[in-house]
């Protein structure tokens, strides 16, 4: 069950700062660069089912997000424009990348 930390009220992928802003109901909004989700797309064929499979996923920069999926109550798939489309984002997993992004661990 997620708490107010890990449960999104609305996510809004902003299409020309290439920015996805998730607000979060203990208050937070997150602001995570579309090129970092594709980057850290936590599907097993980006990360591997092993740390040693992980690929190192580069040139990415200009990638947008043509659509949002609902996957149940817990999470989201995103569509890219590179054709990538196989990773499932928890609301836990998009929390981490927020403080990933930030700097904090």
């Amino acid at each position: 069950m997620s708490d107010a930390h890990t449960q999104p009220l609305e996510i809004r992928p902003l299409m020309i700062s290439r920015i996805m802003e998730i607000d979060w109901a203990d208050g937070h909004t997150s602001q995570l660069s579309f090129e970092h989700l594709r980057v850290e797309c936590p599907c097993a064929e980006c990360k591997g089912h092993t740390p040693d499979e992980a690929q190192v996923i580069t040139g990415k920069e200009e990638v947008s997000i043509v659509d949002v999926l609902p996957v149940g109550n817990y999470a989201i798939q995103i569509h890219f424009s590179d054709g990538h489309n196989t990773g499932i984002f928890t609301w836990e997993y998009l929390r981490r990348l927020d403080a990933q992004a930030a700097g904090v661990q």
